[in-house]
């Protein structure tokens, strides 16, 4: 894909800026429209993010792993961010949870079926992000199956996961090879990730909109409707940086983003206000058994590459 350049960043961001203003319409076509145009443009800004986001951690010293699964995984969960705030504001919390979850299901069984069997080698490396997502389902199957509203301080178990996680990454950041680095914009990767912000904003109100049309009801929008367009932002990170053959980046924006939907964000709208996770207890149980999947993959593989490496060790 061609690298944009300053202006066609600008003018983007100018004409969503123009989308958003004009949005209270009520015209189906204008809203596809605005489907369609944030689509494309969550795809540029999110190519451009990459180019200038891994050169920039590269020279910082930080390793593609690391950065894949803390910095560039938290950019592609913005928009869940953004809905879930939108959830408390107006006391619907089932909804942020429902499409949080929802947009792990799809991610999961995009990861699944996609990556994790074409890059065995690379799963290995992520042995430690999906045993603290399987964590994290186990923990919501519980509470799902004991509380119909989760008490607040219980949310805080989700949390304790995500500690974990951060720890273990930061040991292990730094990246002493550094024979890849290459030039990148400051401007154009913070431009790229406020086209992120709005592109996948717009996407989710367009979607609402649409589905409005159509009468869906409000739980099965958050989960199959907003969980669908939200899960675009992580699988076209991932896509685009498989295309360009950075692998570990794409698996570390899976992980990342993953950890971080089914811990922070859950975890401060049970905080925030009552709710529960039993409506999506059957997607918990789905991310339970691909994550469990993935882990044996992994374990699998690992053997097998280890047997290898015996085999050929010189004596």
């Amino acid at each position: 894909m061609k690298r944009p350049h300053s202006i066609e960043l600008f003018s983007s961001l100018t004409v969503l800026s123009i989308l958003i203003i004009l949005y209270n319409t009520h015209s189906i076509f204008l809203i596809v429209s605005f489907f369609l145009i944030s689509l494309l443009i969550l795809v540029l800004s999110g190519d451009t993010f990459f180019d200038n986001a891994v050169p920039m951690f590269r020279e910082m010293g930080i390793g593609d792993m690391y950065a894949g699964t803390i910095f560039i995984g938290l950019a592609s969960v913005l928009d869940e961010i953004a809905l879930s705030v939108s959830s408390l504001i107006f006391h619907h919390p089932e909804i942020g949870i429902g499409a949080v979850e929802g947009s792990n299901f799809i991610t999961m069984i995009f990861f699944t079926a996609i990556v994790a069997l074409i890059y065995l080698k690379v799963v290995r490396s992520f042995m430690i992000d999906m045993t603290i997502i399987m964590a994290l389902a186990v923990i919501s199957i519980g509470l799902s199956i004991v509380y119909n509203y989760i008490p607040w301080y219980l949310s805080t178990l989700l949390f304790v996961p995500f500690i974990i996680y951060v720890s273990v990454k930061a040991k292990g950041n730094r990246d002493p090879n550094d024979k890849d680095k290459q030039s990148y914009s400051a401007v154009l990767l913070i431009l790229a990730f406020v086209l992120i912000f709005i592109s996948s904003d717009v996407l989710v109100r367009s979607t609402i909109e649409i589905a409005r049309y159509t009468g869906i009801s409000a739980i099965a929008l958050s989960v199959y409707g907003i969980g669908l367009i939200s899960s675009l932002p992580e699988i076209i990170m991932i896509l685009v940086s498989l295309l360009g053959g950075r692998k570990t980046v794409s698996m570390g924006i899976f992980t990342g983003s993953t950890v971080y939907k089914m811990s922070l964000i859950p975890g401060f709208i049970a905080l925030a206000e009552p709710t529960g996770f039993r409506e999506v207890f059957y997607l918990l149980l789905a991310m339970l058994i691909m994550s469990s999947f993935v882990l044996t993959v992994g374990m699998i593989t690992g053997r097998k590459y280890r047997k290898k490496w015996i085999l050929i060790k010189p004596r």
